[in-house]
């Protein structure tokens, strides 16, 4: 099941200035994904939210903070019942120019099953629940009060910090070359790393009001930011939207969204690059030398992956008698797909040592299924001096990968 991240919002909803506080106006429908209509006569006029997830590899969380630019235009003070909701969050702490509003102690809210259509009769769901069905973990809510002078704007500020969990991504039947000829060795972990963080813009639109939404989102250099195609991240993200910069040993990533027009959920995923190189393992062959002078040959040598397709190894072989060749090699090799084996093109440089110093050319050509399979080479040594002459060989080994 892929595992979600970080879903939370700041949804305000006002209460009328000469109604009690304690009675709530919020609504379930300031929780669905629906467009909903106004609910405050005090309007947001932009918001900024910021991600500072540049020691997220050692913290495995982000800090986050919002900020809301809000203007009351009435000729009456507007009291407004606020709620922070999230999911894995916590150091939750909410501001109004620069004064620091007290926060309910956080209340966790667990997730509901979606009602069924027999379920249309019932009562309707409560905020949290709504948010909980839809992000179906359990969603924790930090409540407050704000009061909006008359004819007056303010900047609201909610900060806190967010823990990241990582994304599983299922690499199905389909297994890099590296990793299925060299399974003992070869490790899966040193993979690309995704991890996630849900925004729902959906509830700000239950504020008049059409605002901008500037999203910043600050990683290590090594990092990049993009977004799933879909909502439940079942797919690689996407980096469309998005422009980056790099600042020294960061990179700010950002994206500007209309509130009309911006989708309900945003998703930003975050993703640690694998390594540029991937180790592998030994490689052992047994074979023969085919043609005129057909020989038993044996070859040991070290494989390893840079990048994740292509393949260097340097091996020796010998037939244990007066042959002795050293290899370094560079080849392509597909990935093993379920029953289709992985097949790798190469070409190297066979030097040999034995019986006398000769430097060639090697074609080679190998099928693997696992850490078993075959390669067949071709070694071409030109002339190089007067007296030497020019040979090829061909070999057929066995190869096993560990």
């Amino acid at each position: 099941m892929t595992a979600r991240l970080a879903s939370f919002f700041c949804l305000l909803v006002a209460v009328p200035a000469a109604a009690n506080v304690a009675a709530s106006t919020r609504t379930p429908a300031a929780f669905t994904l629906s467009p909903g209509t106004a609910r405050t006569r005090s309007e947001v006029l932009g918001e900024k939210l910021s991600f500072d997830c540049s020691g997220a590899e050692r913290e495995e969380a982000c800090r986050f903070e919002a900020r809301y630019l809000l203007r009351n235009g009435t000729s009456e003070a507007e009291v407004i019942d606020a709620a922070f909701l999230g999911i894995r969050v916590r150091e939750v702490s909410v501001e109004f120019n620069g004064e620091q509003l007290p926060v309910a102690e956080r209340q966790v809210d667990p997730p509901e099953s979606a009602p069924g259509t027999g379920d249309a009769a019932q009562a309707p769901p409560s905020p949290e629940e709504a948010l909980g069905r839809l992000a179906r973990t359990s969603v924790e809510r930090f409540g407050f009060t704000l009061t909006l002078p008359p004819e007056k704007g303010g900047e609201l500020v909610v900060r806190g910090v967010v823990r990241l969990e990582r994304r599983f991504l299922p690499s199905g039947y389909e297994w890099p070359a590296v990793q299925a000829r060299h399974v003992l060795l070869s490790s899966e972990a040193r993979r690309a790393t995704h991890w996630d963080i849900d925004y729902l813009l959906g509830p700000i639109r239950t504020w008049a009001g059409s605002p901008e939404l500037h999203v910043t989102v600050r990683i290590p250099s090594a990092w990049e930011v993009g977004s799933s195609p879909d909502a439940y991240a079942r797919t690689r993200p996407e980096a469309t939207g998005w422009q980056v910069r790099r600042e020294g040993s960061q990179a700010v990533a950002e994206r500007r969204l209309e509130a009309a027009s911006a989708p309900e959920w945003l998703n930003i995923a975050l993703t640690q690059r694998k390594p540029w190189w991937i180790p592998g393992g030994v490689q052992l062959g047994v074979g023969a030398r085919l043609g005129d002078g057909s020989r038993f040959m044996a070859r040991l040598g070290y494989q390893l992956a840079a990048p994740e397709s292509f393949l260097h190894s340097l091996s020796v072989e010998t037939d244990f008698r007066e042959q002795l060749v050293l290899t370094p090699l560079t080849q392509y090799a597909t990935p093993q797909i379920f029953i289709i084996p992985s097949l790798g093109l190469g070409v190297g440089v066979p030097v040999q040592v034995l019986p006398e110093a000769r430097p060639g050319l090697r074609l080679l050509v190998d099928l693997h299924f696992g850490p078993v399979g075959a390669a067949l080479s071709w070694d071409h040594h030109p002339r190089l001096r007067e007296g030497s002459d020019t040979f090829s060989r061909l070999a057929l080994l066995l190869q096993v990968g560990l």
